[in-house]
């Protein structure tokens, strides 16, 4: 198996937006959260999976472990209920009540660095991801093109263990260029193409991936660490790591040479590149072209 990138160059009318910040003149926070309940009273429906806040706590536990050692700033764990739509909200996106992405310690624009584990899907159609929230309070899911604009913050990576929630065919289309504007500090969204397995072994992987990723390869250990490898046909995880960024000289030093103590700045972001694993064929996702 080879890994495969492609691009797509945006025209930049189709792109505004506030200052870009960039990463090394903002604090190092993490924000996590775990979603594993569902179907109760004022939870959202959906299979409940403990692994969800396990993964949740491998991933925080290690920024924790770098502050304690003073080599980061702050981390906050949201998990279940605690994890609503408005956190993911953008101000450009909802209303002055329910558009809470920048909220102190809880909005996901609020971190440089986010993991969520929870379920999600995608629509090809309305040219969209989603993520399953934790509470049916506001809405029961945090939708990339209706809900989301990252990086008008803080945000730089986003890590999201959730089937669906890089689609291919979204991306092909242009659907997650709304996750950005032309001049926001958000860089890379890593997550999955087609519906990705779930059990104590993800725990196993997200643990050496954020312990492998201080430095460098925060894409490319994500792809390394998180895709079936067993290439069982029709059975396959395929993550991948799609970036964002003014010229493919950059967006490749972030996917191989980023990490969370080295965010690389890459600019305006004009185009995107969506590296995978060519030929990589999911459940609810098409075969991943080749080369």
């Amino acid at each position: 198996m080879r890994l495969r990138k492609q691009t797509q160059q945006w025209t930049s009318a189709a792109l505004a937006g506030a200052l870009l910040l960039p990463a090394a003149a903002l604090a190092n926070e993490t924000h996590v959260y775990g979603i594993a309940n569902f179907g109760g009273a004022g939870q959202c429906e959906a299979d409940s999976h403990s692994v969800h806040t396990k993964t949740a706590a491998e991933f925080s536990g290690y920024f924790s472990s770098l502050m304690n050692s003073g080599q980061w700033t702050d981390v906050r764990t949201l998990n279940n209920s605690s994890a609503r739509t408005d956190l993911w909200t953008d101000a450009s996106k909802g209303s002055a009540t329910n558009a809470k992405d920048t909220q102190a310690n809880a909005g996901v624009d609020d971190a440089n660095v986010l993991f969520v584990h929870t379920h999600g899907g995608h629509s090809k159609t309305n040219n969209q991801s989603w993520l399953v929230m934790g509470s049916n309070a506001d809405s029961c899911s945090a939708i990339t093109n209706v809900h989301m604009s990252l990086g008008n913050g803080k945000l730089n990576i986003a890590v999201v263990k959730a089937c669906q929630s890089a689609d291919y065919e979204v991306w092909e289309q242009g659907g997650y260029r709304t996750l950005v504007t032309s001049t926001s500090g958000f860089s890379m969204w890593n997550g999955f193409h087609g519906d990705s397995s779930c059990g104590n072994f993800v725990k196993r992987y997200v643990k050496r991936y954020v312990a492998n990723s201080r430095s460098d390869g925060v894409g490319e250990n994500w792809i390394d660490e998180a895709y079936d490898w067993a290439a069982l046909k029709n059975r396959d995880d395929c993550p991948v790591s799609i970036v964002f960024g003014d010229t493919k000289a950059k967006r490749l030093a972030m996917f191989e040479a980023g990490g969370w103590k080295d965010r690389k700045n890459t600019g305006s972001k004009g185009a995107s590149t969506f590296f995978s694993v060519e030929g990589c064929d999911p459940d609810n996702g098409r075969v991943l072209p080749n080369d």
